[in-house]
């Protein structure tokens, strides 16, 4: 694929690790000083990279979630960008778990999802596709600040792949992943859940 092609970059990127304290539920729950530790890193890490790219900074995206926000504001503070943009599409999708041909769940904790879970989640993905997976007439870089199966689902359908897959994909707090959209809406994917930031003892999922 030529470089000299303009391209839309997605810098996906994981929230910090947060601990679920009681039952206040993923509208309350923030990251914890370990994941703002790793939010900074990756913020840093980001400041290093973005710059490289050329072409212009379209700015941060991000999931209406706390521990999704309070992660994009740290990144934003080392990018020196003033603003990140609340996107309630961003938010979490649940885990799909398929059934075996018995009825029973493929996945060792998990129970199945009905045909109505799957077809919410497609809804949600195809919402963000439609936003941000098209070409860019000029080289174009965002920031999306979102969670662990968004980011999984995304990259099964970038490469075609079904989205029960995400069990097989771990993917790490303050990770970054990034996925490309080429002139004709070629996406490709670049890199996933790279950690490198950190040192190893700063790596949690």
């Amino acid at each position: 694929m030529s470089a000299e092609l303009p391209a839309r970059r997605l810098v996906l990127v994981r929230h910090g690790h947060y601990e679920r304290v009681g039952d206040l539920g993923d509208t309350v729950w923030g990251i914890s000083p370990r994941g703002r530790r790793q939010a900074a890193r990756t913020g840093r890490r980001l400041a290093r990279l973005i710059p490289t790219y050329g072409g212009k900074f379209e700015g941060i995206y991000v999931s209406p979630w706390p521990r999704a926000i309070q992660t994009a504001e740290i990144i934003a503070h080392e990018l020196d960008e003033a603003k990140v943009r609340i996107k309630p599409y961003l938010h979490e999708i649940p885990a799909l778990v398929p059934a075996d041909e018995n009825g029973n769940s493929m996945h060792p904790a998990l129970p199945p999802s009905s045909p109505g879970e799957r077809a919410a989640a497609v809804e949600q993905l195809e919402r963000i596709e439609a936003r941000f997976f098209k070409p860019s007439k000029v080289d174009s870089t965002y920031v999306i600040a979102c969670h662990g199966n968004l980011i999984r689902y995304l990259v099964a359908r970038t490469l075609g792949l079904p989205l029960e897959l995400w069990m097989k994909m771990d993917i790490a707090h303050g990770s970054i992943t990034e996925v490309r959209i080429f002139p004709g809406g070629l996406a490709a994917l670049v890199y996933y859940n790279d950690t490198g930031h950190f040192p190893p003892e700063l790596v949690s999922t």
